[in-house]
């Protein structure tokens, strides 16, 4: 399985190094493809992801030689285009068809399994504007990973909202790259609903 993760801003940004390390470690994933919004390498420095994790972290579309890279090089060939975790930013930009960050070209340009992994506070997550943004990613094919809880400092307590435990995400993420390889007749709706548990 080849997996690309676009890694958006949000403050779900600060662990994702162990969900990358845990993919890396599963027999399934052949390769892991990084990509990084510009705020989220505000969040967490790309070369640290990379000497965390020793797979190469892409934020610039521009190379080091002036050429821009090409979108469908970056997806060519993946079994899943995971976003996580998917910023409300991301999410909106995502829904609109708004292609300004690798991250977002990438999804335009990808024709497979797309799950989107939101982390952000409950009073966003429920917002009716980011509900109808989940819906209509959803009506695009994507899969909307549920909420996990996480302690907030602000609060002093734990909240929904986190970014989906990866022992609940690496099941759901299989059965959408299974799904999808199977013949039409086949298919099955494996995908979680959008929004929280």
């Amino acid at each position: 399985m080849r997996i690309l993760v676009g890694i958006t801003g949000s403050i779900g940004v600060l662990g994702i190094h162990s969900y990358l390390a845990s993919f890396l470690g599963q027999k399934e994933v052949e390769e892991l493809r990084i990509l990084m919004t510009p705020t989220a390498a505000r969040f967490v420095s790309p070369r640290a992801l990379e000497a965390l994790i020793g797979v190469p972290v892409r934020v610039d579309p521009w190379t080091d030689a002036g050429q821009m890279i090409s979108p469908p090089s970056l997806v060519k060939d993946i079994d899943l285009y995971l976003i996580a975790p998917a910023s409300a930013t991301t999410l909106g930009k995502c829904a609109a068809g708004i292609a300004d960050t690798l991250v977002t070209n990438c999804y335009l340009c990808y024709t497979g399994p797309v799950a989107f992994a939101p982390a952000m506070a409950p009073e966003m997550w429920d917002h009716p504007a980011v509900r109808a943004n989940f819906e209509r990613l959803k009506e695009y094919g994507a899969c909307i990973l549920p909420a996990g809880v996480g302690f907030s400092a602000a609060l002093g307590r734990s909240i929904k909202g986190a970014l989906c435990p990866y022992k609940e995400m690496w099941p759901l993420l299989k059965a959408l790259v299974e799904n999808a390889r199977k013949p039409p007749s086949e298919e099955t709706d494996t995908g979680p609903p959008a929004g929280k548990n």
